[in-house]
């Protein structure tokens, strides 16, 4: 199995005029933008711009060989990434220039993206995602059903470059991962319609969708065969607020369960990405009770809901989903905060915490299913034994700990 490094040692040497670009450039463009180039890549206002080998040699110099501090995701991007990319003929002889890196709190905003002025003539614009955390994910259900100060930014960030790629006579690209799909498909929807004629394509690798009642005219309405939708086939973020009919290529993944997320575990072959037939059938249901949530709550709910969700995960002092499992006082944590929610908000919980365990394994998932009914049934001992399956053989379950009710 081949991933996106493994793709720049094979066509690195091939330049995009010799063949042309193609859905694992758009990949790799993506995760490119996770790095923190602050100080690298030239900004907006300065009208500058940086040879894409030169600005990832700086930043390996800058790093002194570990560029994971300078990762804003848990994505694996490692410095082999970044020496192969400066070493590319396919992409070393690039510009990068355009660069926003901007997190204001008070407007709860975080936003960064940056322009490729690629050999070929086109410009691949890269918007950031999230990161893998909690914190993470709990962004991308939010922008799913609301507009938000980054999508804002995103589609004045996009028109600015269509207006400069107009005066240059280039033709532009669009794409990101995870809330940064999402933001790119936002912002071509939203672009003035004379101005969208310069987009050859948009690029949503595992972005969330956007609910009818926020947004009235769908992606594939606007834009059509120009926008690509890519999901690794364990998909859950990707596949928010998704359209049934709409049109989308899978990727085989290394990762998994939710870890299938992270794009530096899919699969490519030398002409793009690899292409499987259908999801998996594992992360079905957990589609199903996103869907549920979705559909049973108002509009206007969402938002606590969400937050419900979310603050009830990260209880136990969980920062990635698979942290939550770990250990069975995170757990018992977590089951405390979930007593006072209702039970679309419990079953979105336990959807998304069966998705972090091997799904290979059908003894896990029943020890997770176990585990959450049990305790919806005020079972305590039951509980204990469950929770011991999930955890070490060791562990020790404080029955002071769990949820008060019924003992068995």
């Amino acid at each position: 199995m081949a991933n996106i490094n493994d793709y720049l040692q094979w066509r690195g040497d091939i330049s995009l005029e010799e063949r042309s670009f193609n859905d694992a450039d758009n990949v790799i463009l993506s995760v490119l933008s996770y790095l923190d180039f602050t100080g690298i890549v030239p900004g907006e206002r300065t009208g500058a711009g940086i040879g894409l080998a030169l600005a990832c040699r700086r930043l390996l110099e800058r790093a002194g060989g570990d560029v994971a501090p300078y990762v804003r995701s848990l994505a694996k991007i490692d410095s082999t990434f970044v020496e192969l990319m400066a070493d590319s003929r396919r992409f070393g002889s690039a510009t990068l220039r355009s660069y926003v890196d901007v997190i204001d709190e008070a407007r709860s905003l975080q936003f960064s993206a940056f322009q490729v002025d690629l050999p070929s003539g086109e410009t691949y614009v890269a918007f950031r995602g999230t990161d893998s955390t909690l914190v993470g994910w709990r962004e991308d259900f939010m922008l799913s059903f609301e507009v938000t100060e980054a999508q804002r930014e995103a589609a004045a960030y996009l028109e600015r470059a269509l207006v400069r790629a107009a005066e240059q006579g280039r033709m532009v690209r669009v794409g990101g991962h995870s809330k940064g799909g999402n933001l790119a498909e936002y912002a071509a929807v939203c672009c003035p319609s004379e101005l969208r004629e310069r987009i050859v394509r948009v690029y949503s690798n595992d972005g969330p969708g956007m609910a009818p009642e926020v947004m009235r005219r769908d992606g594939r309405e606007v834009l059509g065969d120009r926008l690509r939708r890519i999901v690794p086939t364990y998909s859950v973020v990707g596949m928010l607020f998704a359209r049934a009919d709409d049109p989308r290529i899978i990727v085989p993944s290394t990762g998994v369960g939710i870890g299938q997320h992270d794009p530096t575990t899919w699969q490519v072959l030398r002409t793009g990405v690899e292409e499987a037939l259908q999801l998996l059938p594992e992360c079905v249901p957990v589609n199903e009770a996103v869907a549920r949530w979705a559909e049973g709550i108002p509009l206007g709910e969402r938002e606590r809901v969400t937050n419900e969700v979310f603050d009830a995960l990260e209880a136990g002092g969980a920062t990635r989903f698979d942290e939550i499992g770990a250990s069975a006082e995170g757990l018992q944590q977590v089951l405390h905060a979930l007593a006072n929610t209702d039970d679309r908000t419990r079953e979105l919980a336990m959807a998304l915490v069966g998705g972090t365990l091997d799904t290979s394994v059908d003894a896990a998932r029943k020890a997770a299913t176990e585990f959450f009914d049990q305790w919806k049934r005020g079972m305590r001992s039951a509980v204990e034994d469950a929770a011991r399956k999930l955890v070490k053989p060791d562990a020790k379950v404080n029955p002071a700990r769990l949820p008060s009710g019924e003992a068995s």
